[in-house]
């Protein structure tokens, strides 16, 4: 079953318009605050409906499953009667006939039903204007890449996230060494100094993110963190209308590993300033720390991609939707470096030429 909210008023399909906050109708023009649309997801559409009955007659959805292979799963749009096809990690789309969003809410229960969700903040234009300061309005990228059609693939995502609620008992044991250098006329004198040093501490962090599918890069993930986990709410489906949205496919235990590495980070981060005295290093010798059983929680967290493909290499653009924070390695255009090259090259060639004349007592005819 795919399923979507309707409008109170009119019954039309319901989008979440991130820069009002708002559930909004296109259709009636009326709004409604995700709390105000609480049980209004609404089931299937009959087997009967006329605009099924002709999209199934035409094979239209499955010509579209076949493009997906065995990953390909189909669910019924109740806005029109269609096949919703998706992947077999997608849990929100849009209806491939009518443009319908539709959450796919078998994908949602159980194990698979989030704790929270972080509400996209910023719009699509407010993601279009990022993207362009980001290559900076294309200056050194191709030239179709700022292309209304590339553009267009700028997509809201909701990436599935694990958070961590972590505690540490630190307790380290070491070699501090620390030199100063003492001058007297032409001599200099290094003192080099080595001390025991042990350090204990309680640490806390909350919510350590870090993304459960596959799919995505997490090095990308991790470079548009922080989120805005202040703005994050009980989960809602309301909220993911009108976008994308992954399911997971790593649990929050496949993923213990990269957590206790990050964690360690962060102790040494928090430890350095105690250790800034030993200006030449403090060598571990004895590491007691205990990192505790984590709290996991499962979030969706707003994210807008763009994927681009130039000259046989794949690119990635994404936005942290609760921050503006951006990520991503812009293409550049080999012909702008040609064309910037020539110029420079004949800017070069009239200077010594100025140069020269003005040497000569006389420009060089």
């Amino acid at each position: 079953m795919a399923d979507s909210i309707k409008c109170p008023n009119c019954n039309a399909n319901l989008v979440f318009d991130a820069d009002r906050q708002l559930m909004v109708c296109e259709y009636c023009m009326s709004s409604f605050t995700a709390e105000q649309l609480q049980n209004t997801i609404v089931p299937e559409a009959p087997e009967d409906s006329d605009a099924g009955q002709r999209i199934h007659k035409a094979d239209a959805a499955e010509h579209i499953k076949k493009g997906l292979g065995d990953q390909g799963v189909q669910f019924i749009c109740n806005a029109c009667g269609a096949t919703v096809v998706t992947d077999a990690h997608t849990s929100a789309t849009f209806c491939a006939f009518c443009g319908s969003p539709a959450i796919i809410s078998q994908r949602l229960s159980e194990e698979f039903s989030p704790d929270f969700i972080l509400p996209f903040k910023y719009g699509k234009e407010e993601a279009v204007k990022k993207f362009f300061k980001w290559c900076k309005g294309g200056r050194w990228t191709p030239f179709d890449f700022v292309s209304k059609k590339n553009i267009e693939k700028l997509t809201g995502l909701y990436v599935p996230f694990w958070l961590y609620d972590v505690e540490s008992d630190v307790d380290l044991a070491g070699e501090g060494t620390h030199e100063e250098s003492h001058s007297t006329g032409s001599t200099t004198t290094v003192t080099t100094s080595y001390y025991n040093v042990r350090r204990r501490s309680f640490l806390s962090w909350k919510h350590i993110p870090l993304d459960g599918s596959s799919r995505i890069d997490d090095r990308l993930m991790e470079a548009i963190e922080p989120f805005n986990f202040k703005q994050m709410k009980d989960f809602d489906p309301a909220y993911m209308q009108g976008f994308f949205a992954e399911r997971y496919d790593q649990t929050g235990d496949d993923l213990k590993g990269r957590l206790i590495d990050r964690v360690k980070d962060y102790i040494t981060e928090e430890m350095a300033p105690s250790l800034k005295h030993y200006n030449k290093g403090f060598k571990v010798k004895k590491d007691n720390s205990v990192i505790y059983e984590p709290k996991m929680f499962y979030a969706m967290m707003p994210v807008w991609f763009l994927h681009y493909t130039y000259n046989g290499k794949s690119y990635d653009f994404c936005m942290n939707g609760s921050t503006g924070e951006v990520a991503g390695i812009p293409p550049v255009s080999r012909l702008k470096r040609i064309v910037l090259f020539f110029i420079i090259l004949a800017i070069s060639a009239m200077l010594t030429r100025l140069i020269a004349g003005i040497i000569m007592g006389g420009f060089v005819g």
